[in-house]
């Protein structure tokens, strides 16, 4: 079943249901505004962060539940060289370029419509990315499917054909909370991912891929996300929090808001051509599953780190930690680094990637 409802005159929410779970989502940024899932008690739980009202989600700065491209995650020195011709990106991330940069696709119009098939139905967005926006090249034609399963299966689907050489990259920027509210620490994960990419200080992959075992990045046997989170700053396999050792070690009100956390690309088994299992997620409160697959190489698992003073639904102000995303993409930053698989998309190739969170 799927409702509609105008937000004003240029925005519509669609709210898709199979009877057990559903979702509701809007042609401004492609985003996915509410996911309701049933709890232990039977009460229908949101699992996701967001805001009530459009004009939070016209203010809100963090891609919340948003699509995130033409490029997700960080671009070392907003620039990359493709076919011998430099491209320079906004620099909204210190030197770096962060999804998108300042032109960002969840602040954006998509056209929308009700859309069905063999596994289910929700909604399908389109639009052009014109050449030159975010200042990358080619004119990209853009599809992006929600819809739900009889299985209880929420599913992305992103496709994308361009006339010119260009990376892609694309996610959905989901904050997840199987409770719905409070720390995401206590949830327990586990991951098929036995290797992750190394990051700098500056959360950028160093260019090495490296192995989850013996450091706090394993998760192939479930724990929970809280259980190692401290160790990362002193954690030698990662040099993205070390910078913060020094403040953690100092005054307590610097600890108010520290960003350290998980915020690092882990190495599915997968290589674009076939789905496969990613991991799971539960909450012992909510008794909540998510089991979680993908055709993506990576997924990137962000603790929400620079959540703390965020406002969100029904008036609270988030903390750090009140949730996690995972954001199952190519690496980041693939452009720049020769050992990482090829990221571009050419004429006459066709972009896919599907994700399945199944509950």
């Amino acid at each position: 079943m799927i409702e509609t409802k105008k937000l004003d005159n240029e925005i519509t929410l669609y709210t898709v249901s199979n009877g057990t779970i559903s979702f509701s989502a809007m042609n401004y940024g492609c985003t996915i505004t509410n996911l309701f899932v049933p709890a232990k008690n039977g009460e229908k739980t949101d699992i996701l962060l967001g805001y009530d009202t459009l004009e939070g989600w016209e203010a809100g700065t963090s891609s919340h539940n948003a699509i995130v491209g033409r490029v997700a995650n960080r671009i070392a020195g907003a620039k990359f060289t493709l076919d011998g011709k430099e491209y320079l990106l906004d620099k909204n991330d210190g030197k770096n370029c962060l999804h998108g940069g300042n032109t960002r696709w969840e602040k954006m119009l998509w056209n929308a419509e009700k859309y069905s098939d063999s596994e289910g139905e929700g909604v399908k967005f389109t639009r052009k990315s014109a050449d030159g926006e975010q200042g990358m090249p080619g004119n990209l034609d853009l599809c992006v499917i929600y819809k739900l399963t009889e299985k209880n299966e929420l599913v992305f689907e992103y496709t994308a054909t361009s006339d010119k050489a260009t990376p892609i990259n694309l996610t959905n920027h989901a904050y997840f909370n199987l409770n719905g509210k409070g720390s995401i620490l206590n949830h327990h994960l586990q991951l098929d991912c036995p290797k992750f990419l190394k990051a700098n200080s500056e959360l950028l992959p160093t260019g090495e891929i490296a192995s989850v075992l013996r450091t706090s990045f394993d998760f192939t046997k479930e724990k929970t996300i809280g259980r190692d989170i401290e160790k990362l700053i002193t954690e030698k396999s990662d040099g993205a929090n070390a910078k913060f050792a020094e403040e953690i070690a100092g005054s307590s009100p610097a600890m108010t808001n520290l960003p350290f956390g998980y915020d690092h690309c882990f190495v599915t088994n997968a290589d674009e051509t076939k789905l496969v299992r990613l991991g799971e997620i539960w909450s012992e409160e909510s008794e909540i599953h998510m089991e979680m697959f993908t055709n993506q190489r990576g997924v990137h698992v962000y603790t929400g780190n620079f959540l703390e003073g965020v406002g969100g639904k029904g008036g609270v102000t988030h903390k750090r930690h009140d949730a996690v995303c995972f954001e199952t993409e190519r690496f980041p930053n693939a452009m720049n680094e020769p050992n990482f698989p090829s990221c571009i998309l050419h004429p006459g190739e066709k972009y896919f990637h599907k994700t399945i969170l199944k509950f």
